[in-house]
């Protein structure tokens, strides 16, 4: 029976049920192309949240869509690390003020997650959650 594209089944029980069957053969894709366990962790998590593994064509077994998936998911958060990376180079120069407006930037404009920003910016995940708030409220304001 192909996982992947029975459609009476919700996405969540499909995500389990592949999770439970091809998770840690993903993870070790995804390991490959981020070595950095933590984030490979969280490359996982979002590769079985997303849709897109319903979207398989006919003929092509779950594994190597699983396969093909974890490693395009694995690419695409190790081109946005590389854009935060490039990021950081500017952050040298951004005051205080403007933190808020880069961090929110980052999360909701580019997708990144509370944790690794607060990772790439030497913040506690607190700060980054308060930047968060901070900017909201000067949004409010305006």
């Amino acid at each position: 029976m192909n996982t992947l594209r029975t459609t009476d089944k919700s996405l969540k029980t499909t995500s389990l049920s592949l999770y439970d069957q091809y998770g840690a053969m993903a993870y070790g894709v995804i390991l490959q192309i981020i070595p950095q366990e933590k984030l490979a962790q969280e490359v996982l998590v979002e590769l079985f949240n997303s849709p897109s593994l319903l979207n398989c064509q006919e003929g092509i077994s779950d594994a190597i869509c699983i396969i093909r998936n974890a490693r395009i998911k694995a690419l695409e958060f190790k081109n946005r690390l590389s854009a935060l990376a490039s990021n950081n180079e500017a952050l040298a120069e951004v005051n205080t003020d403007s933190l808020p407006d880069l961090i929110f930037d980052l999360a909701f404009k580019q997708g990144l997650s509370l944790d690794i920003i607060a990772v790439k910016l030497g913040l506690s995940k607190e700060a980054t959650m308060k930047a968060i708030s901070h900017h909201v409220k000067s949004f409010r304001k305006s």
